[in-house]
């Protein structure tokens, strides 16, 4: 997703993440100062979707949400 973000915003996005033994976590992607994906993870050791393309669509759905935010709020993005 990250990359997916970088390539259609032209802005580097960084990962951090958090995850608990159980499986269990946080993930969020920021371009500058701002947090463009912020996901609860749940069971990430299991495939948690019915097929690869309900997790794809998931993700094109963060990626379109992320590059949106990217261009409302562009000089909070290019801080730094």
């Amino acid at each position: 997703m990250g990359l997916a973000i970088e390539r259609q915003t032209k802005i580097m996005v960084s990962p951090m993440m958090k995850m608990h033994h159980e499986g269990f976590g946080k993930m969020i992607l920021t371009a500058g100062r701002l947090v463009v994906v912020n996901k609860q993870l749940r069971d990430v050791h299991r495939f948690g979707f019915e097929n690869i393309e309900k997790l794809a669509a998931e993700g094109e759905k963060l990626v379109t949400a992320a590059v949106e935010i990217t261009n409302q709020f562009p000089d909070v993005a290019n801080y730094g």
